[in-house]
């Protein structure tokens, strides 16, 4: 009888000890999947935004660079994908959007080309969808908020519109952007949070200095060259 009680009770350790090694591997699976960092992205990209179509998405648009100068036309706007062309967040887009199309490939991104053509056509419910303008030039310039408490460089996009006039696009590290609507002339007809919106004059000033607009929005501070204007 004390022989087949000690037998049973070697079995029971057996099967606790087991179920507890695989409920600690499972733990420690589940935190290595909880650690994966996020896609770095490598120094040949112009990354603009922080998310395409949402913000926080891991895709991105990108602007001109040693790497997309082959796939940037000034018809559609170029977004990067990490990883290759069969991943989730690639397939969401060509799939979902019909004007999209995988390009190519490129430091481990998938480079998709979005066409900006026919972007106006009404949709279902009867309100026209916001186009997207194509980015026809992109870098950085001198940035600056808090009254000289951050300056930084800020990655910009320029836009030429048909009639001549252009809007650029400021990224703040942080993700947020101020668009910065332009005359022929030049002139500054206002500023935006973003290239969709309306231009309004609010609290903006500008001047100018040996070829450097320098304007002021709120306690932001923007130095743009002529030559951004002018795409020289």
């Amino acid at each position: 009888m004390q022989r087949a009680t000690r037998s049973f009770a070697l079995a029971l350790y057996a099967a606790m000890a087991a179920m507890a090694f695989g409920s600690g591997g499972a733990s420690t699976s589940a935190q290595a999947a909880g650690t994966e960092k996020p896609f770095k992205w490598p120094a040949s990209f112009v990354v603009l935004g922080n998310g395409y179509p949402h913000p926080g998405d891991v895709c991105r648009r990108l602007g001109e660079s040693a790497a997309t100068a082959n796939y940037l036309d000034h018809m559609a706007m170029l977004v990067g994908c990490p990883g290759p062309r069969d991943s989730a967040a690639v397939r969401a887009i060509v799939e979902h959007q019909r004007r999209a199309r995988v390009v190519g490939e490129a430091d481990g991104v998938t480079l998709i080309s979005i066409s900006t053509e026919g972007a106006q056509t009404s949709s279902q419910n009867g309100h026209p969808p916001v186009k997207e303008s194509p980015l026809s030039a992109s870098g950085t310039l001198p940035c600056e908020r808090g009254n000289g408490q951050i300056r930084t460089m800020c990655k910009f996009g320029v836009v030429h519109h048909s009639d001549r006039s252009t809007t650029v696009v400021v990224y703040w590290p942080d993700g947020t952007t101020r668009a910065i609507f332009f005359a022929v002339n030049g002139r500054v007809m206002g500023t935006a949070a973003s290239a969709n919106d309306q231009p309004t004059p609010g609290d903006t000033l500008t001047s100018k200095h040996a070829g450097i607009n320098l304007i002021s929005v709120g306690n932001e501070r923007y130095e743009i060259e002529d030559t951004i204007l002018s795409g020289g």
